[in-house]
């Protein structure tokens, strides 16, 4: 009798056991899939520009019901410089959520570029740089631009792309290139850009194929002239939309956020004046009521010449209609009058917050498209208002193009310290050099870098030991 009572105890307890491990395992299977576990998809057999690629086209729900930051997608890529070379480093895409001007939901996507190899103990340093993409159209995006097979309509951004290449993966560093204008190509709007940005990090943070160790991760920010637009931006709203990173510094040159008003006026109608209607088109691609105030308010010739700038990239929207009077243009008066453009103005100019990590600001004091004056209003702002660590070179004998070249190596060295965790030095720091062409910093840099970006180019592997 009580061996019959014990096999009935043993066998109930059995299937019992049985039956917690098997809902146990059913619930495990239900849980919602972990953010660095999303399935990382084969490379695309045909490289197509986003507006045609369904990759970049998440359902509305999805997003909707994702944090900040979160990857939806994951596919690898063969990156290749102008489309064509190889470039011998590992590559992955990453759909991740983000936010517009708005507070709504979106989604964009960002490049993730490593040095082949097994990464450093402690996992490896992330540099995010954001191109001077400069464009409304989608397919000028840096993630079409590195992708082998992409048409090199835009051969300004694609030649850009070497600097982070040689300067980040060279450095064994893994390197993020976000498409920050999001999927409406917002092309100078400073919030949907930074904050774009600021998710990136988020997203390669937890991809695991990154060899990061996760937002703890010191991270580096980089751009120039239109790069900066996000990357400043993100060095004020970095504390209040994500504290939880660990950038260690951000470095841009060129500013072009720094007074949108004076930008605009001293580029009307003037030789750069292609950019301008750019930037015009970015904003209404973001902004439905000063799309309908161009409308509204622009003669035909304006509108059709706006409209253009929907479906050129950098070089050739830059370059078509120079000397073209907006101004003149917009009926009813100075456009920079208007409600609608005051209220874009102040969301989306810097000043707005003090920089809460260390930043370096250089700008040629000649800058020929972005009047200098505007930084050095926001330079003595920021020390006014205490930032921790300002360090402004306003160069002399540059102007705005040859600043892309003399900017290299003092940013490059700068944030190399930061990831390389040397302290930055407290307070600020404004110094005014005649030329850095001919410094020993100079001549370093491109020892440094040159070489390196050459070995890039032939195929061969480099800041594998990084």
């Amino acid at each position: 009798m009580r061996h019959r009572l014990w096999r009935r105890i043993i066998t109930t307890a059995t299937v019992v056991g049985m039956l917690l491990s098997l809902s146990t395992h059913i619930f495990a299977m239900a849980e919602p899939q972990d953010v660095a576990e999303v399935r990382i998809e084969p490379t695309p057999a045909l490289t197509l520009p986003p507006e045609l690629d369904e990759f970049y086209k998440p359902a509305a729900g999805m997003v909707a019901a994702a944090e900040p930051g979160q990857v939806l997608r994951a596919r690898t890529i063969t990156p290749a410089y102008f489309g064509l070379a190889p470039l011998n480093i590992d590559a992955w895409q990453l759909l991740y959520r983000t936010t517009n001007s708005f507070g709504e939901a979106i989604s964009t996507v960002t490049t993730v570029l490593k040095p082949r190899g097994v990464a450093p103990k402690g996992g490896r340093k992330l540099l995010s740089y954001q191109i001077a993409e400069d464009s409304a159209a989608q397919y000028c995006a840096p993630s079409y631009v590195v992708q082998s097979g992409s048409i090199p309509a835009d051969f300004v951004n694609a030649a850009e792309i070497l600097i982070p290449i040689a300067a980040g993966i060279g450095q064994g560093w893994t390197v993020a290139l976000p498409d920050y204008e999001g999927p409406n190509s917002a092309y100078g709007v400073s919030r949907i850009t930074a904050q774009a940005t600021l998710d990136g990090i988020r997203a390669v943070a937890s991809f695991a194929p990154a060899q990061l160790s996760g937002v703890d991760t010191p991270t580096a920010l980089w751009g120039y002239s239109g790069g900066t637009i996000p990357s400043s931006f993100a060095a004020e709203l970095k504390q209040q939309y994500a504290p939880e990173l660990n950038i260690v510094g951000i470095a841009a040159g060129g500013v072009a956020a720094a007074d949108f008003p004076e930008a605009l006026r001293h580029n009307n109608n003037g030789a750069y004046t292609g950019l301008l209607t750019g930037v015009l088109a970015g904003f209404a691609n973001e902004y439905p009521e000063f799309r309908q105030l161009i409308r509204d308010r622009v003669d035909p010739l304006g509108q059709l010449l706006i409209s253009s700038k929907l479906v050129l990239c950098h070089s050739t929207g830059s370059a078509i209609v120079p000397f073209y009077n907006f101004f003149g243009a917009f009926q009813g008066g100075n456009p920079l009058d208007h409600p609608v453009v005051q209220r874009m103005i102040a969301e989306n100019a810097l000043g707005q917050a003090t920089p809460s990590v260390p930043v370096y600001i250089y700008h040629a004091q000649n800058d020929e498209i972005l009047p200098s004056s505007g930084v050095d209003r926001l330079v003595d702002k920021y020390c006014a208002e205490g930032a921790p660590s300002v360090t402004y070179v306003r160069e002399l004998l540059a102007e705005h193009i040859s600043g892309v070249a003399t900017h290299l190596p003092g940013a490059f060295h700068w944030l190399r310290d930061r990831l390389n965790g040397v302290p930055a030095q407290p307070g600020c720091s404004i110094t005014s050099p005649t030329t850095i062409a001919t410094e020993p910093e100079f001549t370093q840099a491109a020892m440094e870098l040159l070489p390196t970006a050459v070995r890039a180019l032939l195929g061969q592997a480099i800041g594998a030991g990084g």
